[in-house]
């Protein structure tokens, strides 16, 4: 155990004193792999952002169904029942007349309205349900529901008696969507473009310091030398370009989250990704996540360049 440990020892000074010795190639390997976890891990935390902003504008556009005169107690709760019932629904919520009322209100000239309901009579807004979903594209679904046949009594059969939210926040929401997309698709590209320069930079960092050392290692083989006591220096090598990188793409991704996000915490649409981002589970699994991903791809690199160039026969 004492032996290996001093192995591992020596490896590991070696590793460091290669990365030195090759000072301007590690600092541009390095660089290019922090631009690539940072556009990575900046791709997770916009897609998650959007996708929590979209989930809290979805809230606001919900399936209205309005109640028939003189409904019973029993009827409706048989259609909030049939409601809460489908996957896709979040909640089921009764509007009283007075309720309806006072929003009306709230969105139109206060006077208009009374003057409007003094001449159609308090009755004019009917009781609703206002019906939350998890998922836009089941809107229809949700109010074919309210229109199957046993419950013709209950709702009524106008098409403006169940209303599938505000079309302009459905718009906005649709926009968000698509931005979206285009922020995944377009993050990935460049940050597999980024991850490629990275390997082929740290690939020619450890051909060359394999040449440099190319006598050094001659001799090592006639001393009977292992070969992962060849490959390891190069290994550890690289394994630094990866933590460095990672550890410095991950300070860079957290200034923004809290200089950036801390400005924007208090909107309802970005408190909830700024409050799991800010966790400290979250924060140690990005930067084990960049880390780790660092080091893979710089083993992977320098492994690529070692079966090529540095020629041990395997015994």
């Amino acid at each position: 155990m004492r032996r290996k440990l001093i192995t591992l020892r020596r490896l590991t000074v070696s590793g460091f004193q290669n990365f030195v010795r090759n000072a301007w190639l590690s600092a541009a390997a390095t660089v290019v792999m922090i631009v690539a976890l940072t556009i990575s891990m900046s791709a997770i935390i916009l897609n998650l952002t959007a996708q929590n902003a979209i989930t809290e504008l979805s809230k606001d556009i919900k399936v209205s169904i309005y109640f028939q005169d003189n409904v019973s107690e029993e009827k409706r709760q048989e259609l909030k029942e049939a409601l809460s019932n489908n996957e896709y629904v979040v909640s089921v919520d009764f509007i009283y007349r007075e309720t309806a009322q006072n929003r009306l209100k709230a969105q139109q000239d206060e006077g208009f309205v009374d003057q409007t309901l003094a001449l159609l009579g308090d009755d004019a807004l009917p009781e609703s349900f206002d019906v939350s979903v998890n998922n836009l594209d089941k809107l229809e679904e949700v109010a074919a529901i309210a229109r199957e046949a046993r419950f013709l009594q209950v709702v009524g059969q106008e098409e403006d008696d169940i209303t599938l939210g505000k079309t302009r926040s459905k718009e906005t929401i649709d926009r968000a969507v698509s931005a979206q997309r285009f922020i995944t698709l377009a993050s990935i590209l460049a940050a597999s473009i980024f991850a490629v320069v990275s390997v082929l930079i740290i690939f020619n960092t450890i051909r060359m310091a394999i040449f440099t050392r190319s006598d050094e290692i001659g001799i090592m083989k006639l001393i009977g030398a292992t070969p992962d006591y060849i490959r390891g220096p190069f290994i550890i090598e690289a394994m630094l370009y990866g933590i460095i990188a990672g550890i410095t793409a991950n300070i860079i991704i957290y200034v923004l989250v809290f200089s950036v996000g801390g400005k924007i915490a208090d909107q309802r649409e970005f408190a909830g990704a700024y409050e799991l981002l800010t966790t400290p589970t979250t924060m140690a699994t990005f930067m084990f996540g960049a880390v780790l991903a660092g080091v893979l791809i710089a083993i992977l690199s320098s492994a690529l360049a070692m079966e090529k160039y540095l020629r041990i026969k395997r015994w």
